[in-house]
């Protein structure tokens, strides 16, 4: 078995005492389970995405005794199929796909560095976009003491490496969303990536300049999804191309920035 332990480590306010709110931290804890939870099971299993994020084939994740003298809960993850990565690699892999996916749901900058986690951001199904959307509640939970104490900040600590993810009152602000009630329409731009079976996408947003995430709902027709594929592909054979209107409700940062679309309706521009 490939063991692999780490630290969330919470700094400022009750922290600095060595202790925190029972309720917030068990919140947090638990928000930290799910996003933990998802994440492990993605990497052991071909970048599959539980919703739930309560359990994950392939392996377990055990809390240990805190340290003395801070508030610091010690985490490790065990492997339990070995058929499912490496040993040599499964350390590298697993920060890599924790500090990939979460700093996109946390509005971050970083790229994969890793060959296993390269292989899941080259897929042309929207990965990505379906892991923000499932990583959101998760990451919020866990910021839950910073809700109470902004000055507060929560780090997770690769052993003898450093910090690989650290929450504030700025990230807290990337997953506390509102979808707005009423829908934009003439949205302009074109799809870079779709998932026919799961619903979810890419969209390049010509107004943004920038490419937004999204989730088509049920009672959209087949033949307006139909589109989704068409533009796709057509933006890929020539520059400015496959470009469709879509009509959708805006989900929304604290910050007022464009999260993900939900579309209602979908044209050819």
């Amino acid at each position: 078995m490939t063991k692999i332990t780490f630290a969330i480590k919470y700094h400022y306010g009750d922290a600095e005492q060595g202790r925190l709110d029972m309720y917030d931290a068990a919140v947090s804890f638990q928000g930290f389970a799910k996003a933990l939870s998802i994440t492990a099971h993605a990497l052991l299993n071909d970048g599959e995405i539980r919703r739930k994020g309560h359990s994950i084939q392939g392996g377990e994740l055990f809390i240990n005794p805190s340290r003395k003298g801070s508030f610091e809960q010690i985490v490790t993850f065990i492997i339990t199929n070995p058929e499912s990565i490496g040993a040599s690699v499964a350390a590298a892999a697993f920060y890599d796909l924790i500090k990939w996916t979460w700093s996109k749901t946390l509005d971050l900058v970083y790229e994969p560095e890793t060959a296993h986690v390269k292989k899941l951001s080259e897929r042309i199904e929207p990965f990505i976009g379906e892991m923000e959307e499932v990583l959101e509640v998760p990451l919020e939970q866990a910021h839950r003491p910073i809700k109470q104490n902004p000055e507060m900040v929560i780090a997770l600590n690769r052993q003898r490496v450093g910090e690989v993810i650290r929450l504030d009152a700025e990230t807290l602000k990337s997953v506390s969303l509102r979808t707005e009630p009423e829908v934009t329409e003439n949205i302009k731009g074109n799809i870079t990536r779709y998932n026919i079976l799961s619903g979810y996408g890419r969209f390049y947003d010509d107004d943004l300049e920038r490419t937004v995430s999204f989730k088509v709902e049920e009672d959209v027709s087949s033949t307006q999804k139909q589109l989704l594929t068409w533009s796709m592909h057509y933006a890929q054979e020539s520059e400015g191309g496959g470009k469709i209107l879509i009509d959708a409700k805006r989900i929304l940062t604290a910050r007022g920035v464009v999260k993900r679309y939900v579309v209602s309706s979908i044209r050819q521009a």
